[in-house]
């Protein structure tokens, strides 16, 4: 037994130091001399490490970090998913009637629109609009077709309505809010039928985008109210600041005149100038009215008299200045002409005026037909609306128009400012649409842009869009009775 016990124990421990040394260890140096032969019969002990000489382990953990590879990858595809969560919930919202004109699957609104047959044949404009009721219809159309806003359709109510007075103005607003129960009237009323703008956003309480805001109209709305255009003072403020960067301001002699419309104007215009540091030689205002063309030349004939005795070298139109540059070059007044609105002028000329008075006359403005026809992405989005609708009927470049060729252009225009306008002020207010969510959503929407506006805004104390100015002067020689061109850089006014 002991024996037996000696030699296993000395087999056990060569054994143990043969794997030390397959291991690396150098130990085995003082094993004994006693028996060495004996571990040599049990050879087959030996082999034992060779499974630890075997490395394949070592290779499998070279290549281990290959797998992670795809794992890396993964998490990179997770950031396309996350939007989900938060767009998922909009079209659980359950749509109904929240107001008037608005139901679970339609909004009504209202579009007035000028009667341009009437005024071509009372000599006010030289040429119709051509078929506003296609272009109006074309618009609506086109937003239903990209899903309506926030998925109801979009149902138009068109009602036209002579300028001259307010009788019809006055008449359509009833029609259209008593009658037809709209949410919202796109245009509204301009000219004299202005005073019937109070109609829509007061007596009737219903939105209104367009029209002309005035402090005193403002003050009796109980509605919302916006607009495309600017207040008379900003666009005014606008032409000083543009004229004085360019250096033509300081060193004139100005007469300012305000047409009968703009009469309550006259000061604070008058105020811009002084702020600047111009004193105007001459200040007043003409009573005689846009349609009485005798009592016009009349007035005018002994206002240019006092013109000329105050010592003006400029003439500073404030209002419609139709009568003002046909007057002055009957009257042989040798003067600069600015304008403080260009809506009468370019294409909109008064047939009255002969297109050679109004060489030479500056303004304030947004874009041009020109500049809008050919570079302007937004209205490029409504024109291409109208095309897809008629395409048999062609939107001439408002540079190319023979004298007498309906506008489409300024009636397609002008409409989409309305259209967009109203698009992105009920998106904004989102599927709860009322006065008080379209109010919020004035007061929210900030800066952004519609055709013929790339600089616009809106707020809850700036309720007209246009932000874009530009000096323009007229040039009788571009189209069938003149156009305006820039002659300085379009500028931001944003506040």
């Amino acid at each position: 037994m002991t024996t037996k016990t000696t030699r296993w124990l000395i087999a056990m421990l060569v054994a143990l130091s043969m794997i030390a040394a397959a291991c690396g260890g150098n130990d085995d140096d003082d094993t004994g001399t006693g028996e060495p032969a004996a571990p040599a019969t049990e050879a087959p002990a030996a082999p034992e490490p060779e499974p630890e000489a075997e490395e394949p382990e070592p290779e499998a953990e070279e290549a281990a970090p290959q797998e992670p590879e795809p794992e890396e990858s993964e998490p990179e595809e997770e950031p396309v998913f996350e939007p989900a969560p938060t767009e998922e919930p909009e079209p659980e919202i359950p749509l109904t009637a929240t107001w008037r004109g608005v139901t679970a699957d339609t909004i009504t609104i209202g579009v007035t629109y000028l009667d341009m047959e009437q005024l071509v044949e009372l000599g006010f404009s030289p040429a119709t609009w051509g078929d506003q009721e296609l272009v109006i219809q074309a618009l609506a159309d086109d937003i239903n077709d990209r899903g309506g806003i926030n998925g109801r359709q979009v149902e138009v109510i068109m009602d036209k309505y002579n300028p001259i007075g307010a009788t019809e103005a006055e008449a359509a607003c009833l029609r259209l809010t008593e009658d037809n129960k709209v949410f919202a009237i796109l245009f509204g009323f301009l000219g004299p039928a202005e005073v019937a703008n109070t109609c829509i956003v007061g007596t009737q309480e219903t939105i209104l985008v367009g029209g002309t805001i005035t402090p005193d109209r403002l003050a009796d709305a109980r509605a919302p109210w916006v607009n495309e255009r600017v207040t008379r003072d900003v666009s005014t403020g606008a032409l000083f600041t543009l004229l004085d960067a360019e250096g033509m301001l300081q060193g004139k002699s100005i007469a300012v005149v305000a047409d009968i419309s703009a009469a309550a104007q006259l000061d604070e215009v008058a105020g811009l100038l002084r702020e600047r540091g111009i004193e105007p030689v001459l200040e007043i205002s003409t009573s005689s009215q846009v349609a009485d063309l005798i009592a016009q030349n009349q007035e005018w004939s002994a206002l240019a008299e006092r013109i000329r005795a105050a010592g003006s070298d400029t003439l500073l139109l404030v209002g419609n200045a139709s009568a003002g540059i046909e007057n002055a070059a009957l009257n042989g007044l040798e003067v600069d002409v600015w304008a403080t609105d260009a809506s009468g002028l370019g294409s909109n000329i008064g047939s009255n005026v002969d297109p050679e008075s109004a060489r030479g006359v500056i303004t304030v403005g947004a874009m041009t037909g020109s500049q809008i026809y050919e570079t302007d992405p937004r209205f490029k989005e409504c024109l291409d609306a109208f095309n897809a609708k008629h395409p048999d009927i062609e939107i001439k470049h408002p540079d190319t128009l023979e004298e007498g060729e309906p506008l489409w252009f300024t009636a397609l225009s002008g409409h989409c400012r309305f259209f967009q306008i109203f698009e992105l002020l009920a998106t904004k207010a989102g599927p709860d649409l009322t006065h008080e969510t379209f109010a919020e959503a004035i007061a929210k929407i900030g800066e952004f842009s519609i055709a013929g506006q790339p600089y616009a805004s809106l707020g809850t104390d700036k309720l007209s869009s246009n932000d874009s100015f530009q000096l323009l002067e007229q040039d009788p020689d571009l189209g069938a009775r003149g156009q305006l061109v820039p002659i300085g850089p379009m500028r931001d006014a944003t506040p």
